[in-house]
C-alpha cells in the first residue's frame, strides 16, 4: 500500500497492482478477480487463483482509481476490443451506457461507477452483485488498462461509431448526454425517434408531477433536440412561397388620406381602400425588409395535429392550463416554436429576436357571430391587416386543425390584393358597367329596396352571375382574391403588413378549428427580466423550473396571476425553448 501510494509514476502503480493480483485474487461477487496479461502487456483473459479479504480488494481498487483519475486524463474515446468468454456476448444497456460515458471522457462518472460497485460488494457481501454490475467492474478495469497501453504506445483509438438504434435507445432512456454526443457525431433524429423523444419527455413530466418532484434539466434538453429535429424534418416538406412588395399606410395624402383612414375605423369593408405606399412599418421592431406569404400543406403531420390524441389543443389558451394535459401543453408549445423557427429561417432573422405575442386555439362555428376578440366563436373573419390590428404584430401564422369538405364547408382563408392594372379598353368597359350598376342601385334605393338579382359589374368576366351576391360584387371590385382551402396540419405563414390583407369566408356548415399566432420583433427591455421574481435562466435546471412554473404546474390561478404568468412566459419564450448556448 505504501509503495503504491508513493510510486512516482502511474506505470509503477499499475505494476504494483499487477504484482499484487498475482498473489491476491478477487472477482466481484465471487471473491475471484479475473485479469489478463500477456507478454505485450495487452489484455487477454487469464484466471489467477488467489484469495484475499474484501477490504484489501476494495482498497487496491479505490487507490488505483483515485490515483489514476488524478494522474491521467481518462479515455476520450474508450473502446472495448472483442474478447473471449461468453459473459461478453450480451452486455446489458447499463454496460452500454457506461461505455458511452467513457467515450465522452466523463472521468468522474466512470470512476464513481466502479467505486460504487466495489462499495456495494463490501457492504452487502458475497453474491450481492448482479451480472450487470460484475460486467461493469470488469469492463471498467479493461478500459483503463487498455488505455494506458495505448497512451504508452501512442495509439489513437478509433472514433466510436453509433447507429440509429443506439440513438433511439438513448432517447428512450433519456440519456441526453449520449443523444447530444451522437447528434454531434452526425446522426439525425428521424420522425420515429423524434416522436419517441417527445413522449419520453411527456411521460417523465407526468411521472415527476405524480411524485411531486421538480423537473430535471435533461427533460428540457431532450425537448430542445425535438425542436431542432422538427425543423430539419420540416425542411424536407413542400412549401409554396409568394414574394411580395412590403406595404404600409401612406401618411402623405393630407386630409383626404386621413379621412380614408378614419373611414376604415368605422367600416371594416373599406379597409381595401386605405392609401398605401411601399415599405415595411414594423413599429418598434427589427423586421426583415422582405415580405412574403408561405403555405405549408403539411406543416404538422397527422399524428401531431390529431384532436383525439391532443383533444385540449382545440380550445387551448395559455391563460388557463390547470386542467390541460401535459401532452397537449407541450405539443402546443412545440407547434408554436416550429412556427417561430420557420419565421426566423424564412426571413433571415436571428431566432432570439422573434417572440410570440399571442397564440391561441380558435373555433369557428357555422351560424354563429363572434362575440368580442381573441378566440371567440364566429363563422367568418372580416377583411383586415394584422399589423393594423396590433402594431406589435410583425409576422403571422394560421395553423389548421380541421379539413374543409370533411369537418366544415366554406371557411376559405383569402388573401385580398389590389387587382392588376387594366388596359385602357378594359378600364373603359368596367366604367360603363359601373355606371350601369350605379344607376340601377340608385333607382332601387330611391324605391326603398335593393335589386332582386345580383348586379353585374364585371360583365362577361363572371362565370355564373346568379351565384354572385351584391356583397360579393362589391368585395371583388378592383380586387384579386387568392383563396386557400384549409386542411388539417397545413399552415399559412406571412408578414403581417398591409401587403397581406386577408379575411375568412363564411362557414356554411360544421366547425373549423385553427391556431392563429402572432409574433413580434420588438425587444424585451432588460429591466423587465430584472423585475421578475426569477429572471433569465442560468442553468438547465433553471430552464426546467421555468417550464414547470410557466406551463406545467397544473394549478388553479386567479385571473391576475394568469395574466402575469403568460406575460412572463412570452417574454422568456426564447430562453425556455433553446439551450443555454443559444441564449
Amino acid at each position: 500500500f505504501f509503495f503504491y501510494n508513493f510510486s512516482s509514476t502511474p506505470r509503477l502503480q499499475l505494476t504494483f497492482v499487477r504484482v499484487v493480483t498475482k498473489k491476491y485474487k478477487v472477482r466481484a461477487g465471487t471473491n475471484k478477480w479475473e485479469k489478463t496479461i500477456d507478454s505485450k502487456a495487452s489484455i487477454r483473459r487469464k484466471t489467477m487463483t488467489m484469495t484475499t479479504s474484501p477490504f484489501l480488494s476494495f482498497l487496491l481498487a479505490y487507490c488505483f482509481m483515485v490515483q489514476w483519475s488524478s494522474a491521467f486524463v481518462l479515455p476520450k474515446y474508450a473502446y472495448i476490443s472483442s474478447v473471449d468468454g461468453s459473459n461478453r456476448a450480451g452486455v446489458s444497456n447499463f454496460v452500454s451506457t457506461f461505455r458511452l460515458s467513457a467515450s465522452r471522457g466523463d472521468e468522474e462518472s466512470v470512476a464513481n461507477e466502479l467505486i460504487g460497485t466495489l462499495e456495494k460488494r463490501l457492504k452487502e457481501g458475497k453474491g450481492s452483485l448482479t451480472d450487470e454490475e460484475k460486467d461493469i467492474a470488469l469492463v471498467s478495469t479493461d478500459i483503463l488498462l487498455d488505455h494506458l497501453e495505448d497512451v504508452k504506445a501512442g495509439v489513437q483509438p478509433p472514433k466510436q461509431v453509433f447507429s440509429d438504434q443506439d440513438l433511439r435507445a438513448a432517447v428512450q432512456n433519456m440519456d441526453v448526454d449520449a443523444v447530444s454526443n451522437m447528434l454531434e457525431a452526425g446522426l439525425e433524429m428521424d420522425e420515429e425517434t423524434t416522436e419517441s423523444a417527445f413522449w419520453t419527455v411527456v411521460n417523465a413530466v407526468d411521472a415527476a408531477e405524480a411524485q411531486d418532484l421538480p423537473l430535471t434539466g435533461n427533460m428540457t434538453r431532450l425537448l430542445h433536440h425535438v425542436f431542432d429535429a422538427d425543423m430539419k424534418l420540416l425542411s424536407a416538406r413542400e412549401k409554396l412561397t409568394t414574394n411580395l412588395t412590403c406595404m404600409q399606410p401612406d401618411d402623405s395624402q393630407g386630409i383626404e388620406g386621413t379621412a380614408r383612414r378614419m373611414n376604415y375605423v368605422f367600416d371594416d369593408g373599406d379597409h381595401k381602400n386605405l392609401p398605401l405606399k411601399e415599405g415595411r412599418k414594423c413599429e418598434g421592431g427589427t423586421c426583415c425588409d422582405k415580405c412574403s406569404r408561405n403555405i405549408f400543406p403539411t406543416f404538422a403531420l397527422n399524428h401531431e395535429s390529431d384532436l383525439e390524441v391532443f383533444p385540449d389543443i382545440a380550445s387551448l389558451t395559455f391563460n388557463n392550463l390547470e386542467k390541460v394535459s401535459t401532452s397537449s401543453i407541450i405539443q402546443f408549445v412545440r407547434l408554436i416554436e416550429r412556427v417561430r423557427r420557420s419565421i426566423a429561417y424564412e426571413y433571415g432573422l436571428p431566432l432570439k429576436t422573434i417572440l410570440p405575442l399571442q397564440a391561441y386555439s380558435r373555433k369557428y362555428v357555422a351560424g354563429t357571430t363572434q362575440q368580442g376578440g381573441g378566440g371567440g366563436e364566429g363563422d367568418f373573419v372580416t377583411l383586415h391587416t394584422d399589423e393594423a390590428t396590433h402594431d406589435g404584430y410583425h409576422y403571422s401564422c394560421v395553423l389548421y386543425l380541421s379539413t374543409q369538405g370533411k369537418d366544415f364547408e366554406g371557411g376559405n382563408f383569402v388573401f385580398n390584393d389590389p387587382a392588376e392594372e387594366k388596359d385602357e379598353e378594359e378600364n373603359h368597359n368596367i366604367k360603363e358597367y359601373s355606371d350601369e350598376v350605379d344607376d340601377a342601385l340608385l333607382q332601387a334605393l330611391l324605391n326603398g329596396e335593393l335589386p332582386d338579382e345580383p348586379l353585374d359589374i364585371f360583365g362577361d368576366d363572371v362565370e355564373d352571375e346568379d351565384s354572385v351576391s351584391l356583397e360579393d360584387e362589391i368585395r371583388r371590385s378592383g380586387r384579386e382574391l387568392t383563396p386557400f382551402s384549409p386542411t388539417r396540419g397545413a399552415a399559412v405563414i406571412f408578414s403581417s403588413g398591409w401587403e397581406n390583407m386577408h379575411e375568412v369566408d363564411r362557414i356554411t356548415s360544421g366547425t373549423r378549428y385553427a391556431v392563429p399566432c402572432f409574433f413580434t420583433t420588438c425587444p424585451v427591455p432588460e429591466i423587465a427580466y430584472d423585475q421578475m421574481k426569477v429572471g433569465k435562466p442560468k442553468s438547465d435546471d433553471d430552464i426546467a423550473d421555468d417550464w414547470l412554473h410557466l406551463l406545467l404546474a397544473h394549478q388553479q390561478e386567479e385571473p391576475i396571476e394568469s395574466v402575469g404568468r403568460v406575460k412572463e412566459l412570452l417574454m422568456k419564450w426564447h430562453y425556455i425553448c433553446t439551450p443555454l448556448s443559444e441564449h
